[in-house]
């Protein structure tokens, strides 16, 4: 009766560790799966980007190439992504099939392979995200913008400091593997709870410096768009005082009409006399207005020869206005 308890018992027990080996290999395949889907997407949406190059090469429709050199970079990077990712989904394949690791271990080096690949993908969407921040660096550069050169320097000195602070992360990650390899636990985990801490440390760190910069930039065009509503109201001024100018003019030129109708030569000749200074007066008057809304330019500019340039012709007009007084 012991004897069959005992069969029994060991029965139950190698049912039950194959039922679990079951389960874990399930769930491990599911895992698996998602990534393999992640990579077709990745192959379908690489293929599509390979059709906007080529159609962009075919219509000629970039001639300064700077959306050709950013395709192209998108392309090369997700070749490496594609290839990096498939090679490591046959490893993670590897250890599900494997028969040298016991439950446990085939899931503790499943994670690990896991953890390892996202830290690889993530700080390979950092460097493209440099690399196409320095293509649209040179981009502005050439046009010499120099505002927005300085806000993408600022954004890509932040981001390279980042990736070499990822870098050194993940290089210690590299030892965290070793110890667990060489079977010294207590070391692999007190080493990865150090760099978890790094990883959540670095992480808020950067994000903190990301809205505080995103913070100042927009600081910066509000005190812009304050100084450009400024300018536009000055402008608008200037405009309703030319529509005035003219509203004056064309009832000078109906009150005119009039007085000739009933005037004589000589009353005309003087009539006319006073409207051609008023005209003239009013064409200088009209032109001192347009260099006014012209200086407002300048002066948003700091353009300073063209500042003192048209400073000095308004003040040449306005003498020449006093003179027709």
């Amino acid at each position: 009766m012991k004897y069959l308890s005992f069969v029994f018992l060991v029965s139950f027990t190698l049912v039950q560790f194959s039922n679990g080996q079951e389960e874990l290999k399930e769930e491990l395949e599911e895992s698996l799966f998602e990534m393999v889907e992640q990579l077709e997407e990745r192959k379908s949406f690489h293929d599509e980007l390979e059709e906007n190059l080529q159609s962009l090469l075919d219509d000629k429709i970039s001639e300064d190439e700077i959306e050709e050199d950013m395709l192209q970079a998108e392309i090369e990077g997700n070749e490496e992504w594609i290839e990096r990712n498939t090679n490591h989904i046959e490893k993670l394949r590897l250890i599900i099939d494997s028969d040298d690791l016991d439950p446990e271990q085939k899931e503790s080096s499943f994670a690990n392979g896991m953890k390892r690949l996202r830290r690889i993908n993530h700080l390979h969407e950092l460097e493209f995200a440099s690399h196409r921040m320095e293509v649209e660096l040179e981009l502005h550069v050439e046009k010499n913008e120099e505002e927005t050169v300085d806000r993408l320097e600022r954004r890509l000195d932040n981001l390279n400091l980042r990736i070499e602070r990822t870098q050194e992360i993940h290089a210690e990650w590299d030892q965290v593997a070793a110890a667990r390899k060489s079977e010294q636990y207590e070391k692999a985990e007190k080493l990865s709870q150090a760099l978890w801490l790094r990883e959540r440390d670095l992480e808020l760190g950067i994000q903190l410096d990301d809205i505080n910069m995103e913070v100042a930039e927009t600081k910066g065009q509000s005190a812009e768009l304050k100084a450009e509503s400024k300018r536009v109201e000055k402008i608008l001024n200037l405009t309703i005082e030319r529509q005035k100018q003219t509203q004056r003019m064309a009832e000078k030129w109906a009150i005119l009409k009039e007085k000739l109708k009933a005037s004589d030569m000589h009353q005309k000749h003087e009539l006319i006399e006073n409207f051609d200074r008023a005209e003239e007066k009013f064409h200088l008057t009209n032109e001192v207005l347009n260099i006014r809304k012209n200086l407002l330019f300048a002066e948003s500019e700091g353009n300073l020869d063209e500042i003192e340039e048209l400073q000095a012709n308004i003040e040449e007009l306005e003498q020449e206005i006093k003179g027709i007084n």
